[in-house]
């Protein structure tokens, strides 16, 4: 037999360099094989070898068991099982108190759970939480302070409040989605530079979604509005934009010595004109408002509805179930600057007794 030959290759296991000689040179085969054997023997310890996952211990259409082979988080089994992170609170709400250790029995939800949120003793709402601006030294009532803001963004965060977005709560509505059980809406009403500066990075800072709620005329006119490139970094940083109307003015009553006409014509304009241009600074198609004062009608809840949008708020105090009006949605004003009353509107369940 042939020894091989130096100028031909000969390819080593385990991502090996190929050998090589000059070439008339005679490699004698024991030495190839020595060199093989050598090569194999060194790369079976450091081999990224992927050991199957074990079986479940129970496997439904609805649910799987799993004991965990290793720590894995709820965000990790989420994605590995139900195809995104962001259902992480599914597998923590199925799992109160794990610790999702390596050994632990876990259970996997596979379909989304009560998407109306309704309990033999209750049923769940969502509190939408309403600010204004934010300063270091407030001089107003509509004015939040810094370091109250930070407090009450913490105690969410600190507790396991999730902070929605408007279409985490449009498919709850819609009975098409479910929500994590301590689930609220954020929302900054009128358009002031402050919520760049103060709100935008607390929120950031704590992973929170909220939505900015425009009145169009204020933008970009003073140094105390936000600017239109403003709205569009924080829209890209996970921040939702709505309509706050135009000039804010109020939807519900016609201004004194105005006509039918010139009413009608105003509120139309308030509410498509509005909605057409934060569509073309923004690029979006903008579904969410605010009434101005949140004051509405029938007259001008039919008007939203026909302009596009798919849910608008007022500022009633109280929560918002499933089976809540999209065209009537509560909102609390956050005044007040103690946390006990910061904590008392959170409410995100409503206890029934059926006798």
């Amino acid at each position: 037999m042939q020894n091989p030959r130096w100028s031909e290759q000969m390819v080593i296991p385990c991502g090996i360099s190929r050998l090589r000689t000059r070439p008339g040179s005679v490699f004698p085969t024991w030495i190839a094989v020595a060199a093989i054997m050598v090569a194999v023997s060194g790369c079976v310890g450091t081999a990224d070898v992927r050991q199957p996952a074990a079986p479940p211990v129970y496997t439904s259409s609805d649910y799987i068991v799993l004991r965990l082979e290793a720590d894995e988080s709820a965000s990790q089994l989420a994605e590995r099982f139900l195809g995104e992170s962001g259902k992480s609170w599914m597998v923590a709400e199925a799992n109160p108190g794990a610790s999702f250790r390596g050994g632990e029995q876990v259970v996997i939800p596979l379909k989304p759970p009560n998407k109306a949120g309704v309990y033999r003793n209750g049923y769940q709402t969502v509190p939408i939480l309403t600010y204004h601006r934010f300063s270091d030294d407030c001089q107003s009532p509509l004015c939040m302070p810094t370091a109250v803001f930070k407090q009450q963004m913490r105690y969410l965060k600190e507790n396991g409040y999730h902070a929605l977005t408007p279409e985490e709560l449009l498919a709850f509505l819609e009975y098409r989605q479910p929500l994590p059980k301590q689930s609220v809406l954020i929302t900054i009403d009128d358009g002031y530079r402050s919520v760049y500066d103060i709100a935008y990075p607390i929120l950031r800072a704590n992973g929170f979604a909220a939505t900015v709620f425009i009145y169009t005329e204020l933008i970009d006119v003073a140094p105390i509005a936000l600017t239109w490139n403003q709205l569009m970094e924080m829209k890209r940083g996970g921040l939702a934009i709505g309509s706050h109307t135009i000039t804010h003015s109020d939807l519900t009553l016609p201004k004194e010595g105005e006509s039918k006409a010139d009413y009608a014509a105003r509120v139309e304009k308030e509410l498509a004109g509005s909605k057409q241009i934060i569509d073309r600074r923004l690029g979006q198609d903008t579904w969410v408002l605010a009434y101005p004062y949140g004051n509405y009608d029938q007259k001008i809840v039919a008007a939203s509805k026909q302009t596009g949008y798919k849910l608008a708020m007022s500022v009633k105090r109280g929560g918002n179930p499933f089976f809540a009006n999209a065209f009537t949605l509560k909102r609390d004003q956050i005044l007040e600057r103690d946390l006990a009353t910061f904590v008392k509107r959170l409410k995100t369940f409503n206890p029934i007794r059926l006798e």
